[in-house]
């Protein structure tokens, strides 16, 4: 009712309806792109271009900051520059070896720029030092390096320890379908995929973006084992 007013007031002083409807959708944008996914993604890319900038300020102070080190090249890895990251992680993994996040982020790291089985053994390692450290992500890495290697059944194995830990995961569910259908496990594969499709139903909405590519993959997967 409040927007029918304001569009017979708009309509009033702007002698044009057409004119008015054009007010209201610039009124309304605003407040729809403050609450959408879209400003969810651009604010969490801006807090982390603003880390890694505060962060390489602290090693230019001190150059000797391992934990300002390790999470710069985190940051690096999740923005998909493994060749910065691996620069930043490898000079330091010798002073933090004990932790998980330093031998994990230069495991994924490695394992996108041409040095998969050592990549995969520091994943490995950042696992047995801490199993649940990254919610399953570690695992999940791990099921794709034996899946792209047609491993299903250690790809498979991954994938299940992945949403042993993060039950909600519509990828670790997805892929853990695709590998029990390479194995020829249809049934369990059915329930693995019905189980990716309930978890993006209930999933909060600024996951679905990241989530859809996995909701279709299950979808069309499904349909073949059906």
């Amino acid at each position: 009712m409040g927007r029918f007013f304001l569009f017979a007031i708009l309509t009033w002083i702007t002698g044009s309806p057409l004119l008015a409807v054009v007010i209201l959708i610039a009124l309304a944008v605003p407040s729809w792109f403050a609450g959408s996914r879209y400003a969810f993604r651009f604010s969490r890319k801006v807090r982390a271009w603003g880390e890694a900038g505060r962060l390489r300020r602290a090693l230019a102070i001190n150059p000797h900051d391992a934990k300002a080190r390790v999470d710069l090249g985190a940051i690096l890895t999740r923005q998909g520059r493994f060749r910065e990251a691996r620069a930043e992680l490898e000079q330091v993994l010798p002073r933090v070896d004990d932790l998980p996040d330093a031998n994990y982020f230069l495991g994924l790291c490695l394992m996108n720029d041409g040095a998969a089985e050592r990549g995969r053994s520091l994943v490995e390692r950042a696992l047995a030092i801490n199993p649940k450290f990254g919610y399953g992500e570690p695992y999940l890495r791990l099921g794709d390096f034996h899946a792209e290697r047609s491993e299903w059944a250690p790809a498979a194995e991954r994938y299940r320890q992945a949403v042993d830990i993060y039950g909600s995961s519509v990828e670790g569910w997805s892929k853990l379908g695709q590998a029990l259908i390479e194995l020829a496990r249809k049934e369990e594969a059915r329930e693995a995929l019905g189980e990716a499709l309930a978890s993006y139903r209930t999933a909060p909405w600024y996951r679905r973006h990241e989530d859809r590519p996995w909701k279709r993959r299950a979808s069309r997967l499904l349909r073949t084992v059906t």
